[in-house]
């Protein structure tokens, strides 16, 4: 069982940009983002994406990247 239980405010650009520019990761690797969906408005990703976010959450803004809900009862 997964629970994903966050307080808001997480900032996730700091995290994304590094593996965009990382050597040692793929350049066209995709990236999975995992979230309760508190997190900055202004998010920018450059290359393919998704976000995994718990049932009843949803992100602050239009995503660009497909978006997945799972209920945290089991994965």
């Amino acid at each position: 069982m997964v629970e994903v239980k966050g307080r808001g405010g997480t900032v996730l650009q700091p995290a994304v940009d590094l593996l965009e520019h990382a050597k040692d990761f793929p350049k066209d690797g995709p990236i999975l983002i995992i979230t309760d969906g508190y997190i900055e408005d202004d998010l920018a990703v450059h290359r393919e994406h998704a976000f995994l976010i718990s049932e009843g959450n949803y992100l602050l803004f239009r995503p660009k990247g497909k978006v997945f809900h799972f209920d945290g009862k089991e994965i």
